[in-house]
């Protein structure tokens, strides 16, 4: 008799932990899928209904985000709300300056810690990709780290919001980890 309760409270106690762990796991698997926690996950919920297309490749080393927006009004976005939007989601504005694809050089760049890695993101992964002219390129410093390959520089500077000069299109990007 005494094994029998010994084996029932053996099973209690199984099936206490077991619940205690699938708990723990659903709650983990819903804070990884919100928004806010994912990278850049916050820009999905700027202007929502204005989103032409959403990129997010992730993998185990690192990724990046890229979010454009597409508004038929000129003047339609201002640097204003896209910089409190950007701060209230706790990226804070480093630099902002105004640029053609052309005259893009390290001395635009004057408040930038990593300037060398944060110029490398923007000259081989946002130039080659920008369609306009005249833009303005805010960066941003992230709470994501952005590691070259081969760990020798990193920088928190590597967020970037693009803004063409009639302020019609907006394009975030994000890259983070390796």
């Amino acid at each position: 008799m005494c094994n029998l309760k010994d084996d029932s409270l053996k099973t209690d106690i199984l099936k206490r932990i077991i619940k205690n762990l699938l708990t723990t796991f659903s709650l983990t698997i819903l804070l990884i899928s919100c928004n806010k926690t994912t990278p850049a996950g916050f820009w999905l919920n700027f202007h929502t209904d204005l989103i032409l297309n959403k990129l997010n490749d992730q993998g185990p080393w690192g990724g990046q985000r890229e979010i454009r927006w597409k508004s038929k009004n000129q003047l339609y976005f201002s640097d204003i709300e896209l910089i409190e939007f950007a701060e209230k989601n706790n990226w804070q504005l480093l630099d902002s300056i105004t640029f053609s694809k052309n005259t893009f050089t390290k001395s635009n760049l004057s408040k930038l810690k990593n300037d060398d890695i944060s110029l490398d993101l923007i000259k081989e992964r946002i130039l080659p990709n920008l369609k306009t002219n005249d833009n303005k390129i805010f960066i941003f410093k992230t709470k994501w780290l952005a590691v070259e390959p081969g760990n020798t520089r990193e920088t928190f500077e590597n967020g970037f919001a693009i803004l063409n000069s009639n302020k019609t299109e907006l394009t975030i990007l994000h890259f983070w980890g390796e």
